[in-house]
Parts: C-alpha cells; sequence; structure tokens
C-alpha cells in the first residue's frame, strides 16, 4: 500500500511541474484558454477526489492535510476566474516547493499503521451469531484499510438490531407512538409530525427513516435522550464515511463508533435477540 501510494503522489507532483512550466511559457498575462483552466481544475480535484483519502486512511498529518487542501480549493478557484499568470505561479510554486519535502519525503520514511492492523473484535464479541453477516465482513473491511466501509456496516447491523426488536414489540405499538408523538402540542417531542401505518419490518425498513426511528425509540423508552443523540452522531458519521468529505476517518474514530452502537444497542438488554 506504501508503495501504491507513493507512485500516485510521485504521479500527482510530476503533473503539477508539467502544468507549472505550460503556464510559465504562457506569452499572455491573463489565463484565458479553457483547456489550461481544465487542466489546472483536474489537478486540483485529484488532490480531493484521490489524494486526501488515502492520506486520510493513514492517518497523515491533519496539519498539513488542512494546508495542502487550502492551497489547492484556491488552485480550484483560480482555474474558475479569469486569472493572472503570476496568480497560476504563485499558487503553483507554493505546493511545488513543500509537495516533496512534507508530503511525499513523509511518506517515505515513516512507518504509517492502515487500518489492516485495527480490529473491532473487542466490541463485537459475544454477539449473536446471526449479526456476524454485517460485522464479519465490517472485520474483513478493516484488512484492507477500508475504515469507511467498516462503519457503514457497523450501522447496518445497529439498524437491523432496532428493526428487529420493534418487531418483537408489534407494529402496532411503533404505529401508536408516532401518532402519539405527532399529537403532542409541547415538550421535546413536539416537532415530531409523522405518524405511520408499519405493519412489516420489509415495511418499516422501505418507509421510516433511521432518524425518525430513534425518535420512536425514545419515546418507547429504548433509549433516552443522551443515547439518542450519541446514535444520532452514530448515523452522521456513517452518512460521512458514505459520501465524499475533507473530515479525517481514523481508527479513533472508528473505535468511538463501535463504543456507541455496542453500548446502547448491540449488547443492551433491552435490544436482546
Amino acid at each position: 500500500m506504501k508503495a501504491e501510494l507513493l507512485a500516485k503522489l510521485e504521479q500527482h507532483l510530476s503533473a503539477l511541474i508539467v502544468f507549472h512550466r505550460q503556464i510559465k511559457a504562457l506569452r499572455q498575462k491573463q489565463v484565458r484558454r479553457a483547456e489550461i483552466k481544465s487542466e489546472g481544475s483536474a489537478l486540483a480535484r485529484r488532490w480531493f477526489d484521490d489524494i486526501l483519502p488515502a492520506l486520510e486512511q493513514i492517518n497523515f498529518a491533519e496539519s498539513l492535510i488542512e494546508e495542502f487542501s487550502g492551497r489547492f480549493s484556491e488552485l480550484l478557484s483560480v482555474t474558475r476566474s479569469a486569472s493572472t499568470k503570476n496568480t497560476y505561479l504563485r499558487v503553483l510554486s507554493q505546493l511545488l516547493g513543500s509537495y516533496r519535502r512534507d508530503i511525499i519525503h513523509e511518506i517515505e520514511v515513516r512507518s504509517f499503521s492502515t487500518g489492516a492492523s485495527l480490529s473491532i473484535e473487542p466490541y463485537v464479541e459475544g454477539l449473536p451469531a446471526d449479526e456476524g453477516a454485517y460485522l464479519d465482513e465490517a472485520q474483513r473491511c478493516l484488512s484492507v484499510g477500508a475504515i469507511r466501509a467498516c462503519i457503514v456496516l457497523g450501522w447496518c447491523a445497529t439498524v437491523s438490531r432496532m428493526h428487529e426488536k420493534i418487531g418483537a414489540m408489534g407494529f402496532e405499538a411503533f404505529n401508536k407512538a408516532s401518532e402519539d408523538m405527532a399529537a403532542k402540542q409541547f415538550g421535546r417531542f413536539k416537532p415530531f409530525n409523522k405518524k405511520f401505518k408499519v405493519e412489516s419490518t420489509s415495511e418499516l425498513r422501505r418507509t421510516v427513516f433511521d432518524t425518525d426511528l430513534l425518535w420512536v425509540l425514545e419515546y418507547l423508552g429504548l433509549i433516552d435522550s443522551n443515547q439518542h443523540e450519541r446514535l444520532r452522531h452514530c448515523f452522521e458519521l456513517r452518512n460521512n464515511s458514505a459520501h465524499p468529505g475533507q473530515a479525517p476517518i481514523t481508527g479513533e474514530t472508528l473505535y468511538s463508533f463501535y463504543s456507541d452502537i455496542t453500548k446502547i444497542i448491540l449488547k443492551k438488554s433491552k435490544f436482546s435477540a
């Protein structure tokens, strides 16, 4: 993985060097050619779409990631306006002056750990075998450093357990709870305005959003308001893991996530099968 990352970084740096020479060779003071702007934009987007996620995966220094993200964001902005040749050269010179020293060299000399050294086994040990389909696959994701995928699968297991609990209680109780909440004129549950008519687990999965499910679980007394907020945070982390973004997803993030979902749902007696 280290060799692949270094090759990716070297390729990106080489493309930046070529682009810098191309800008330097221009005779005009203003950069107007669409193909040149497009090339600069592609180089900046490659940082956010390809390089940045790879660096986050190995827990690279957050301060350097933020610094270079700011520079590539500026490059992207420059390509979208009528910028001068000198503006391009200034931005590119800042990038080229530290790219090899601060990023490539740091990768060359460091011994970094990836998700392959992480394990969720301490959190999921002792859980029912029927949840293994999600959690075994989640652990396998870590063998290739796929922390984000591990989090997504962990949330799948959590929601599945919550659905099972609703099924065991009876869908009438779930529906009535939603109706009672929607009728509230004051208090914590006043903003909730949805009335569900769920008759099966399949329908529950299709028609009830995870965030609404959490509200009903709190109303039923299966979780309290603090646990609700923690689970909502886990849900947001699941979304951050499933979609592009600059927020780092690290081993510490992973362990915090699994600590919450196991203590609040998967290993809680109220949600036992």
